[in-house]
C-alpha cells in the first residue's frame, strides 16, 4: 500500500481560514480611501473657509520721547519709569480719546468717520512703553490701513496740544505761587534783620567775629596779663630762692652797682696779704714793728677786711630786701590780675551766650537769604526757559499708511488647516477601522486524520509560555520585596494606637531586631544607661536605640512587656499588633505585619544609600536573595558606610 501525503496549497498574503477574493474592489473604492478623501475635504473646506474670510490687520505707529532731548554735550539721563506710566495713562484718557474723535469728525470726509463713537477709537488704539527708556509707542491696530495713519496723527497732535496748554498752565500757576513766596521771603528776612540788629545794640556786638568784640578781647589781655603775672611770681621767687641759697653757702652778695667798688677792696686786700706773708718769710714781726713803713701793712691788712666784711653784710642787706620785696609785689601782682580775670570770666561768659544767640539769628538770616536766592533763581529758569513753546514731548516719528498686513498670516494658517485635515482624515480612518474591525479565530486544518496548527498562532503560544517561564524565575531571585512598606506617617499612626506592648515591638522592630529576637529579649540584653540592646545567635550584634524606645522600656523596668511572670507568646504579639493595626485605621490592615515594619526599617536604611553589604550588622542575617531584591531601593551613587547614615527611623523620633 503506497504512503499518500496529502498536498496543501497556500495562497500567498491570505488568511488561512479564508480563500482568497479575486474579486477586490480598485483602491479609490475603497471604504478608507473614501473615508479619507471626504474628511480631508470637509476639514480642509472649513479650514480654508476660516482662515481667508478672515480681514487682514493692519497697523499704523507713532513714537514719542515723553522728557527733553539731552544735550549734545551732556550724558544721557536714566528713564524715569513712572514719568513714562503717566504719560500712558493720559494717552489714554477720555478726555484725550474724545478731543481725538472730535477733530477727527470735524474734518471727516466720509460717513464712517461721523459715525464713529470713542469706545471704538478705544479699541484700536494701544500705547506701549519701550522698556528701559523714555520713548512711547502708540499704535492703532484695524482693517482700513488710511485711516489708521490719520487716527494716530490726529491723537499724536491732540495730546502735543494738551501737554502744550498744560505746562502753560502749569508755568502761570507756579510763577504766581513762587512770586507769592518771595514777598513773603522778603518781608520774613527784613525782619531778621531788624530782630538782629536790635540784638546787636543791645548787647553791644560791634563785630560778627566773636574774639573782636570788647568783652572777649579784654579777657584774652587779662589772659595774657595773668600769664605774665604769674611767670614772674615765679621767676621772683626763683631769685630769691637763689639768693638765700647763696647766703647760706657764705658767698658774697651784694648789688650790682657795689659789686665793682667790693671786688677793688677785695683785691687791694689779697695784694697786702700778700705782700706781708712775703715779708714774714724774710723778717720776724719785731723787725716788721721797728720799720716805720711796714709795720702799717698788718693795721692796713685789718681795714680793708673790716671795709670788705662790712661791704658783704650791708650788700646782703640790700640784695635780700630788694629780692623779697620784688617776690611780694609779684604776688600782689598775681592777685589783682587773678581777681581781675574772675570778674572778666563772668562778663566774657555771658556775652557768649548773648553771642550763641547772635548767631543762631545770623543763621536763621543767612538760611532765609539763602532760600531767597534760591527761589529767584526758580523764577527766573521758569520765566526764561518758555516751556509753553518748548513742551517737554519729542516726536520721534509719525505714523504712516502700512502696506503689509500683521496679520493674520495666510500662507501658515492654511498649510495648517490643510495638515491639520490630513491628520484628521487619517485619525478618522483609523477610527473607523478599528471600531468595523471583526477579529476571526483561525481554525486548525485537519486533512486525512493529520492535525495542522496554525504556524503563527503556535509559535505566538511558545513565546508566551517561554517569556512567562523566564518572567516567573526572574522574579523569583531578583523582583522587589512583595511585602508591604508602611511610610513614616502610617508608622507614627500605628505606633499611637498601640498599648505598651506593640509599641515597645514596633520600636525594637524599628530598631533592626528581628521579630524573634524581639520575642525572646531579655533584661540582662537592655542596657538603658547607654541605650543599647545586645542580640545573641545566630547574629551577634550591638544595636542603638532612640529615646522614645528607651522611655518604654523605663515604663516596664528595664525589660520588655512581655518579658515577666506571665510571658507572652509569638501568636499573642502578633495579635496584639493586628489589633493595633485595625484600631490605627489605616487601609488593608491585614498587611500590617511584622514583616512589614521590619521591610520598612530596611527599605529606610538602603534609601539613605547603605552598602548592601553591611546591611546585616543591623538587621542581621538575610539571605542572597533577599539583599538582592533590596538592590531595587538602593539609589544611584557610591553606598555609604554605617556611619554615614542616620539609624533611628523617623517614626521613633516622637512618640505618643
Amino acid at each position: 500500500m503506497e504512503n499518500y501525503s496529502p498536498k496543501i496549497e497556500v495562497f500567498p498574503n491570505s488568511d488561512l481560514s479564508s480563500p482568497p477574493d479575486f474579486n477586490r474592489r480598485p483602491w479609490f473604492r475603497m471604504r478608507r480611501f473614501v473615508i479619507f478623501v471626504i474628511v480631508f475635504l470637509l476639514s480642509a473646506s472649513i479650514g480654508l473657509t476660516y482662515t481667508y474670510s478672515r480681514p487682514a490687520i493692519y497697523r499704523s505707529a507713532a513714537t514719542l520721547l515723553t522728557s527733553a532731548m539731552t544735550a549734545i554735550d551732556r550724558e544721557s539721563t536714566p528713564a524715569d519709569i513712572q514719568h513714562v506710566a503717566i504719560q500712558k495713562q493720559i494717552l489714554l484718557g477720555h478726555e484725550l480719546i474724545g478731543e481725538t474723535l472730535s477733530r477727527l469728525k470735524d474734518s471727516a470726509t466720509t460717513d464712517y468717520l461721523q459715525q464713529l463713537t470713542a469706545h471704538d477709537i478705544e479699541k484700536f488704539l494701544i500705547v506701549e512703553p519701550v522698556e528701559g527708556t523714555n520713548l512711547v509707542e502708540i499704535r492703532a491696530d484695524g482693517t482700513d490701513p488710511k485711516f489708521l495713519p490719520l487716527l494716530v496723527n490726529t491723537w499724536v497732535d491732540v495730546y502735543l496740544d494738551a501737554r502744550a496748554e498744560d505746562i502753560k498752565k502749569l508755568t502761570g500757576n507756579t510763577t504766581n505761587i513762587i512770586t507769592d513766596e518771595l514777598k513773603g521771603l522778603a518781608e520774613k528776612i527784613n525782619a531778621k534783620r531788624a530782630e538782629l540788629d536790635e540784638f546787636r545794640k543791645i548787647n553791644d556786638i560791634s563785630s560778627t567775629g566773636r574774639d573782636e568784640n570788647e568783652p572777649l578781647a579784654q579777657l584774652n589781655g587779662i589772659n595774657n596779663s595773668y600769664n605774665q603775672a604769674s611767670e614772674d611770681e615765679i621767676k621772683a621767687k626763683a631769685a630769691l630762692d637763689a639768693i638765700k641759697l647763696a647766703i647760706s653757702r657764705g658767698q658774697a652778695v651784694v648789688p650790682d652797682q657795689d659789686q665793682g667798688s667790693l671786688e677793688s677792696l677785695e683785691r687791694r686786700l689779697q695784694e697786702l696779704q700778700e705782700k706781708l706773708a712775703e715779708f714774714d718769710k724774710r723778717f720776724t714781726r719785731d723787725y716788721l714793728n721797728k720799720q716805720p713803713a711796714l709795720k702799717v701793712i698788718p693795721e692796713q691788712i685789718k681795714k680793708l677786711e673790716a671795709e670788705v666784711k662790712h661791704k658783704r653784710d650791708y650788700g646782703k642787706k640790700i640784695v635780700l630786701t630788694e629780692s623779697e620785696n620784688n617776690y611780694v609785689a609779684a604776688q600782689q601782682t598775681l592777685i589783682a590780675v587773678r581777681a581781675k580775670l574772675a570778674e572778666h570770666k563772668k562778663l566774657a561768659a555771658a556775652f557768649t551766650s548773648k553771642f550763641s544767640e547772635h548767631d543762631a539769628l545770623k543763621t536763621d538770616l543767612e538760611g532765609l537769604e539763602k532760600l531767597y536766592r534760591e527761589t529767584q533763581e526758580r523764577l527766573v529758569q521758569i520765566e526764561t526757559s518758555q516751556k509753553e513753546k518748548y513742551p517737554q514731548v519729542t516726536v520721534i516719528n509719525r505714523a504712516y499708511e502700512s502696506s503689509e498686513p500683521i496679520s493674520p498670516n495666510y500662507s501658515l494658517d492654511a498649510l495648517i488647516a490643510v495638515s491639520g485635515s490630513l491628520l484628521l482624515a487619517l485619525f478618522a480612518v483609523w477610527i473607523f477601522e478599528y471600531l468595523t474591525r471583526k477579529p476571526e479565530p483561525q481554525a486548525a486544518i485537519t486533512l486525512s486524520g493529520i492535525h495542522m496548527y496554525n504556524p503563527s498562532t503556535d509559535l505566538l503560544s511558545h513565546q508566551q509560555t517561554a517569556s512567562k517561564h523566564i518572567e516567573k524565575n526572574r522574579n523569583y531571585s531578583l523582583s522587589s520585596p512583595l511585602i508591604r512598606e508602611l511610610s513614616s506617617h502610617q508608622l507614627r499612626i500605628l505606633l499611637n494606637a498601640s498599648n505598651l506592648k506593640g509599641k515597645q515591638l514596633i520600636g525594637l522592630l524599628l530598631s533592626g531586631l528581628t521579630f524573634d529576637e524581639a520575642v525572646t529579649l531579655k533584661a540582662g540584653q537592655i542596657d538603658l544607661e547607654n541605650a543599647l540592646i545586645t542580640v545573641g545567635d545566630p547574629s551577634p550584634r550591638t544595636l542603638g536605640i532612640g529615646n522614645a524606645l528607651k522611655t518604654l522600656l523605663e515604663q516596664s523596668d528595664g525589660h520588655s512587656a512581655w518579658d515577666g511572670d506571665n510571658p507572652l507568646s509569638v501568636d499573642d504579639l502578633n495579635a496584639a499588633l493586628i489589633c493595633a493595626a485595625v484600631d490605627s485605621g489605616l487601609p488593608n490592615p491585614d498587611e500590617i505585619t511584622a514583616e512589614a515594619i521590619r521591610h520598612s526599617y530596611i527599605a529606610y536604611l538602603v534609601r539613605q544609600g547603605l552598602k548592601l553589604g553591611d546591611l546585616e550588622q543591623i538587621t542581621g542575617y538575610l539571605e542572597p536573595t533577599v539583599i538582592a531584591s533590596y538592590s531595587s531601593y538602593s539609589p544611584p551613587q557610591q553606598g555609604r558606610g554605617i556611619e554615614e547614615i542616620e539609624l533611628l527611623h523617623p517614626a521613633l523620633i516622637d512618640i505618643a
